[in-house]
Formats: C-alpha cells, sequence, structure tokens
C-alpha cells in the first residue's frame, strides 16, 4: 500500500540515472550481434561433442536474447516510470500549496487537516465555511488522485521487474539462432514494457477531481492523451484551459472527418433528411469554430482558448474564451440566452466578449493596476428559440434551464480547480443566459466573487417572489442587474414570477444604468434600448453604459460602475 508519506519522498531521479547505466550496458550487448552469428561448430564435426557443444551455443546466444529483451524492456519501464514520478511529484506539490495557501495541512496517511481560518467577519462566516468545505474536499479529491497514480505507477513497475525475475519477458528458444538479432529481442521486450497512463476519473466526477487526476500525470502524458484521446480532456471541468484547447483543436478535426464521411455516405445512399440536416448544422459549427480559432492566415489565434466543444444533443455547443483563463487575473464566463447557436452568433458574442476584455483592461491601466482579463461565451447549453409566431413560449417554459446551470457550476468550478490560484471571477448572464447564471450559483462553491445579469427575465429556477440576491451565493453588495428601456424580457417576464422575484426588484441586488451618462474620467456613455444592446459599442467607438458596467465589474472595480436612477 502506497501512503502519501511514501509519494512526498518520491525521487524520479535515481530511476532516470539507472537508465544511463541499463541503456549503455544494452548497446554494449547488442554490439555482438554480428559475433554470435559467427559462433557455429567447425565443419566436419559431428558426433556427440559436437551436439553438445551445438547445444551450449544455442543456449549463450538464447540467454543473451532473454537478457537483451530484460535490459530493454527494463530501460523502458524505469524511463516511463521515472517520468511518471515527475506527475506524482507535481501532484503532490500541487496539493501541498492549495493546502498551504489556505491553512491546512496533509497528514503523512493523506488525512486533510483544517486548521482554521483568519478572523472572519459575522456576515461573511457562512460562505467562509462553504468555501473552507470547498477547498478540503478538493484536497481529499487531490490526495486520492496522486495515491491513485502512486499505485498505478508502481504497480508499472512492479510488473516488469516480476516477468525478469520469473525470466518471462520473452522466450528465446523459438528463435533461429541462424539469425539471431538481439536488438529484435531488445525490440520485444521493449514492446512488452509499454507503460499505461492513469484513465480519467468518471465522466460525472467533480472538476476537482479531474484537475487533481491531471496534475498527477507528466507533462509527457499529458501530450499523449490530448494527441490520442482529445475526447478525454477536452470537455473535461478542473483541466487546465490551454491543455483544453489543445485537445479540442485535435476533436474539432476527428469530428470533421467523422462528420464529412457521414455525410458523404448519405448523400449517397439518398439518406434521411432530418439527418442530413442535422449533421450539415455540425459542420457549420465546426467550420465556424475552427474560423474564430484560427487566424486569416491559417495558424492558431494563441489569444483564443476553445474551452468545450460538444456535438451531442439536439445542437452543437462550445465554449470560446478571448485570452488566458490560466493565468489572468480577472476572468468572466458570460451565458447567453434564446436563440444563441455555435454557428450562428456565437462568433457575435466572442466579439462582444473581446470588447468587454479590452473595456476592462483598460480600467485597471488608467487606475495603476493593470492586469490580465479573460473572457468565456459559454454555450455549453441548448437555449430556447422563438416558435414560429415570435412568442416567448420557450422561455416561459424554461425548457433547458436547469440542466444548463447545472453544467455551468460545473464548468465554474473547474476554471478555480484547475489554476493553482484563484483569479477575481465574474458571472454573466443574458436573456435565459441568467436564469442559467443564477441557477448555475445556487449550487455554491463555483467561485464566481461577482455577478452580473442584464436584459435578464430573474435568476431562479421557481415559481414566487421569496428569492434575494444572497442565493446566488457571492459575497453581499457583488450581485448586479442591468434593465435597459424597451427590454420586453426584463420587464414583462419576471411580472409573471417564473424564475423567481424580478431581479430590477430583488432584495439585495445592486442596479446598474443603462442609459446615457459620463464615466467618472468624463468619457461620454451611451444608451442602450431594448434587448440585445447591453454590450454594443457604437459605430463612432464610444460604449453603451451596460457594457461599461460590465466591464467595470470584471474589472473588479465596481466603483466605477454607473448606478440606476
Amino acid at each position: 500500500m502506497v501512503a502519501w508519506s511514501d509519494v512526498t519522498r518520491w525521487n524520479p531521479a535515481v530511476l532516470q540515472d539507472a537508465v544511463g547505466d541499463l541503456n549503455a550496458a544494452y548497446n554494449k550487448l547488442v554490439a555482438c550481434s554480428e559475433d554470435l552469428r559467427d559462433i557455429n561448430t567447425p565443419e566436419g564435426w559431428h558426433g556427440e561433442a559436437a551436439s553438445a557443444a551445438a547445444a551450449e551455443v544455442n543456449g549463450i546466444i538464447d540467454g543473451l536474447e532473454e537478457y537483451a529483451a530484460d535490459l530493454a524492456a527494463l530501460r523502458r519501464r524505469a524511463a516511463d516510470v521515472g517520468d511518471a514520478i515527475t506527475g506524482v511529484q507535481n501532484g503532490v506539490k500541487e496539493a501541498e500549496a492549495i493546502a498551504a495557501s489556505n491553512n491546512f495541512t496533509i497528514a503523512g496517511d493523506g488525512a486533510v487537516v483544517d486548521n482554521g481560518a483568519p478572523d472572519v467577519p459575522d456576515d461573511q462566516r457562512e460562505l467562509v465555511a462553504e468555501e473552507r468545505g470547498r477547498i478540503a474536499e478538493e484536497l481529499k479529491d487531490r490526495v486520492e488522485e496522486v495515491l491513485r497514480q502512486a499505485v498505478n505507477v508502481d504497480e508499472d513497475l512492479c510488473a516488469v521487474l516480476d516477468l525478469i525475475q520469473a525470466g518471462q519477458v520473452i522466450d528465446a528458444t523459438a528463435n533461429d539462432n541462424e539469425h539471431t538479432s538481439l536488438a529484435a529481442a531488445g525490440n520485444s521486450g521493449a514492446a512488452i514494457a509499454s507503460s499505461s497512463i492513469m484513465p480519467p476519473p468518471a465522466v460525472d466526477a467533480d472538476p476537482s477531481m479531474n484537475a487533481a487526476w491531471w496534475a498527477a500525470l507528466s507533462d509527457k502524458e499529458r501530450q499523449q492523451l490530448i494527441a490520442r484521446h482529445p475526447d478525454w480532456v477536452g470537455n473535461r471541468d478542473g483541466i487546465k484551459a490551454a491543455d483544453r484547447s489543445k485537445a479540442n483543436l485535435n476533436l474539432l478535426e476527428q469530428e470533421k472527418r467523422s462528420f464529412t464521411a457521414e455525410l458523404d455516405r448519405l448523400r449517397r445512399e439518398g439518406g434521411d433528411s432530418d439527418e442530413i440536416a442535422r449533421i450539415e448544422e455540425r459542420l457549420k459549427a465546426l467550420d465556424s469554430i475552427n474560423g474564430m480559432m484560427h487566424n486569416r492566415d491559417g495558424s492558431i489565434n494563441a489569444d483564443r482558448q476553445l474551452m468545450s466543444l460538444d456535438m451531442t444533443g439536439d445542437h452543437p455547443k462550445a465554449a470560446i474564451a478571448n485570452g488566458n483563463v490560466d493565468t489572468a487575473q480577472h476572468v468572466a464566463v458570460f451565458t447567453p440566452g434564446m436563440n444563441s447557436t455555435v454557428d450562428g452568433n456565437l462568433n457575435g458574442y466572442v466579439a462582444d466578449m473581446q470588447g468587454v476584455r479590452d473595456g476592462a483592461q483598460d480600467m485597471l491601466l488608467k487606475h495603476g493596476t493593470p492586469g490580465q482579463v479573460a473572457t468565456i461565451t459559454w454555450i455549453g447549453y441548448e437555449p430556447s428559440s422563438f416558435d414560429d409566431s415570435g412568442s416567448l413560449a420557450g422561455l416561459i417554459t424554461g425548457e433547458n434551464a436547469d440542466i444548463g446551470g447545472d453544467k455551468l457550476a460545473k464548468f465554474d468550478q473547474g476554471i478555480n480547480a484547475s489554476r493553482p490560484t484563484d483569479p477575481h471571477f465574474t458571472a454573466l448572464g443574458h436573456s435565459q443566459g441568467s436564469i442559467v447564471t443564477g441557477i448555475s450559483l445556487t449550487h455554491g462553491g463555483t467561485g464566481v466573487d461577482d455577478a452580473v445579469v442584464f436584459g435578464s427575465p430573474g435568476v431562479a429556477d421557481h415559481f414566487g417572489i421569496d428569492n434575494t440576491s444572497h442565493d446566488l451565493k457571492v459575497p453581499d453588495g457583488h450581485a448586479y442587474n442591468i434593465k435597459a428601456d424597451g427590454d420586453p424580457v426584463a420587464q414583462w417576464v419576471p411580472e409573471t414570477w417564473r424564475y423567481g422575484r424580478a431581479p430590477y426588484a430583488m432584495d439585495g441586488m445592486t442596479q446598474l444604468s443603462a442609459g446615457a451618462a459620463t464615466s467618472t474620467d468624463g468619457m461620454p456613455l451611451a444608451a442602450s434600448h431594448g434587448h440585445s444592446e447591453y454590450t454594443r459599442t457604437l459605430p463612432d467607438g464610444t460604449d453603451t453604459t451596460s457594457k461599461h458596467n460590465i466591464a467595470a465589474v470584471v474589472a473588479g472595480m465596481p466603483q466605477l460602475a454607473i448606478p440606476a436612477r
């Protein structure tokens, strides 16, 4: 049984040094192949002595072939295990860093010990207690995954050692010694010693468990999985954004080849028209995403990250980030609402969020606190759409919002779980996306510090007016609502109470302006009207007040926002 106290002392250098010695011995042995082929009994020598000599020679050759296989097997397995131990070390390092920064310790038996939080104001005790509970669970997950990887590594090395000890790496007696090749025997041994990579946790595992699994893999193992199993990586909440993006770009190419082949087959065979339309929609979505992720010259846009790619369900789903989610000091996740599609308006949303990002970074720079901002547009659920009559029936029934809220909560949790330090984190929701955002925040433990809803019909998944901003589980005073004049979704739908109390009348919800105003540094800001101008910049470069306010919250500078009158 491998214990936490054991893995904290593991050192890959021992095996890495041994690989050099094994390699030198193997190369020296393989160089003898030509000499072995020349060993034979003298011509014309017959009888018992000659047979005995021939048998002795064959035994020597067989023994050397098996020795070559043993050396090659151990050399490869030692190299792979040495590499895997670097992953174990990284997992230990990340877990202990999280523990230390939050006043926890990990005991030698792997137990997580909460040493208590510093003085906490009374009005924050509940949130802090919830957060410390989440951290404790994350640390337990990380300990579990490190030990799972350690057992896997230990068993991999012991398996080859057992084969060598039993003389079962290869059976050299079946070889033709007239054409012996110690290198061939070594190749056979090396093939047998191919190491396994620890498989991921269950599909529905918590993001902290996924983060712990990924942290306990070596860089080499991660790159192998990104290349060979991108479907294991790209949509797994808790994995670093850069790695998810690489995997999803690989997955995109795989999906495109698969759908193209299927579409060709259906057209050739006169297949079902609905199925053809479904596949065409997916190919259109994949082409659209590919365009967003690449520059005009075909190179990858290094300032974007493809954080999810899901072609299942009724419609394609994806999430695209502007900036580096792994390192940005400020991260925002925007969830759009009704009629949002990957192949239709995701590109426009990503452009809008780039504008919010630019605005937030400008504010930080102007006020002497420069920092990097990343914005993510998340269409990870299937928004409702207007029916043929143009009614709001799909919104009123709330189809897909509950499922979307559950998925968004895990997505948000995964961002914090994937990073050594948590960013300032803002949740943004428009229209039906604000319902999804509200539902996600009620899960708690999302890591969200601020929430801004705009054009919102409500932020709850039930009838009634009993909900408050406190239910969103963000710090008091950090939930914001923006309602523009002439927006029927933000004005009329809340009056049905279908999604709880109207955000514009909710206790604890800070109301921000969407009307014309002047910023604190004297810049004119334009009014937004209706349901779709909240993140708009006018043709002359003037931002709307609502966009300015969203950027101010994303930058962690709500004092620059314009309050509603």
